[in-house]
């Protein structure tokens, strides 16, 4: 196994894997953010993924005024995304935060010392788990149609309009509106319930994000679910054919339904936050 010397350079840490899986199969040959390879120090049962770099180059000032060129960012952030990447395809992995550097092996070693129940215990729990997204955007005309047509307060209340004499339809037409626009809120939240429920038994944990506005995602469509999940590789199919299932379910509904995966866990390791 090879071991990363150092000198005056710094060391760059994409993340940690359980050292017994490297008995099975050796890291792939990767260069690193530096352009130097990337290795591992093993520590009794981790394994810290990591790659030499320059210390001035990546000294926390060079990289606090790095950050601001979008290019670098774009250019250095994927490199980082693709390494572990492709670690995850071989190992379980323990994603750490972009540019993690540390100055000396003294220290990654004190991390790795002091953390070490905590990162064990954490990759156990994240072996033969990937992550997968699921974002659902809703076509607002095509869903206020339904609830138009199928909403039984909606119905009820538009039903008593049509009855009414035209000089007392006025009030009655704003309230309309006002509980068209309420009710759809209340399908829309019962929606997510609805998802959720329907692949529950596939899934080991979720995590519900922000919707994005329309500026980021560049739809027409309002995006009304931004969810994490965490998978077992041998549910993948599964959960897969449980969102076709969904889609046939609310494409009535004016939804519309975006997975991407698997990704290494990322918003499942946040403990790599808190032990930096």
């Amino acid at each position: 196994m090879s071991h990363t010397k150092v000198g005056s350079d710094f060391l760059y840490l994409y993340g940690v894997i359980l050292a017994e899986e490297l008995e099975k199969s050796d890291i792939p040959s990767i260069l690193g953010i530096d352009q130097k390879i990337v290795t591992t120090k093993i520590d009794n049962q981790l394994a810290a993924v990591i790659t030499t770099v320059n210390a001035q180059y990546f000294s926390q000032e060079r990289i606090d005024q790095q950050l601001k060129d979008a290019e670098w960012l774009k250019e250095k952030a994927f490199h980082h995304h693709e390494v572990i990447s492709i670690i995850h395809q071989h190992f379980t992995v323990l994603p750490m935060s972009f540019c993690t550097i540390f100055q000396n092996e003294s220290n990654l070693e004190n991390l790795l010392d002091v953390q070490y129940d905590v990162i064990f215990q954490k990759l156990l729990s994240l072996k033969s788990q990937q992550e997968w997204n699921l974002k659902v955007f809703c076509n607002n005309e095509k869903a206020l149609s339904f609830i138009l047509q199928h909403n039984e307060a909606v119905l009820d209340l538009r039903e008593k309009l049509a009855l009414m004499p035209k000089g007392k339809q006025f009030l009655m037409k704003k309230k309309l509106e006002h509980l068209i626009t309420s009710e759809l809120e209340v399908e829309q939240s019962n929606w997510w319930s609805k998802i959720q429920q329907h692949v529950t038994s596939v899934v080991s944990d979720t995590n519900l994000r922000r919707n994005w506005g329309r500026e980021v995602t560049e739809r027409k469509e309002e995006m009304i679910v931004n969810c994490d999940f965490l998978i077992e590789q041998s549910k993948s199919e599964e959960f897969m054919s449980r969102v076709i299932e969904l889609e046939k379910l609310f494409d009535p509904l004016g939804c519309t339904f975006q997975v991407t995966g698997p990704w290494p866990p990322y918003h499942f390791s946040k403990m790599a936050k808190e032990i930096l």
